[in-house]
């Protein structure tokens, strides 16, 4: 529990009070890689934050599986949209590497939002990181060539590559994966 209360620590007016309301609220859980902690066509019913481990989002177009987002340690995974209105998930959220998560329920954290404010800033700022999160990655799909989203991500999430499968990166660059090996073969003769 210390990862999430640093975590939460960041957030404006963090009291450990604050944090005491919340752990009866809190389930930790193990998830291994390639299972799913949400499935598509589900409802979103809980914010995962991630104590260790990599996780991807994904949906199906036509058949085949577009990545949008990796998640790893210290952040937190949720279909956002699904659980807001709470309606089935376009997305789905599958662990690629053995993984330890922190949960809430969409319940629990309702009760949070209404017991004290700092939850509802918590809640606030988790929307508008979603935010930021889709408008970078609409530019980076929309503004850089295959090649360049492939340097960008070399150079600031090194580590993401040695972690990810190659075929999900391919698919969260929306190229396929042979176009993923000539770039990469192209970069390591440069």
């Amino acid at each position: 529990m210390n990862s999430i209360k640093k975590y939460l620590q960041q957030f404006p007016h963090f009291t450990p009070s604050s944090f005491e309301i919340a752990l009866p609220f809190l389930e930790e859980k193990e998830v291994k890689a390639g299972e799913y902690l949400l499935q598509q066509g589900k409802i979103c019913n809980q914010i995962s934050f991630i104590e260790k481990g990599l996780f991807r989002l994904f949906y199906l177009n036509d058949g085949k599986e577009i990545t949008t987002c990796f998640c790893k340690e210290n952040t937190i995974t949720c279909s956002y949209q699904s659980m807001l209105i709470q309606q089935p998930s376009d997305m789905a959220i599958q662990a690629i590497e053995d993984s330890k998560i922190i949960s809430f329920s969409y319940q629990n954290l309702q009760k949070l939002y209404q017991t004290d404010l700092f939850w509802q800033q918590v809640g606030r700022m988790a929307a508008e990181n979603e935010f930021i999160i889709a408008a970078c990655y609409s530019r980076f799909l929309n503004d850089l060539s295959a090649q360049e989203r492939y340097l960008q991500i070399m150079e600031s999430d090194p580590e993401l590559l040695q972690r990810v499968p190659l075929n999900y990166l391919a698919t969260y660059l929306q190229i396929t994966p042979e176009t993923l090996s000539r770039i990469r073969k192209k970069i390591s003769i440069t």
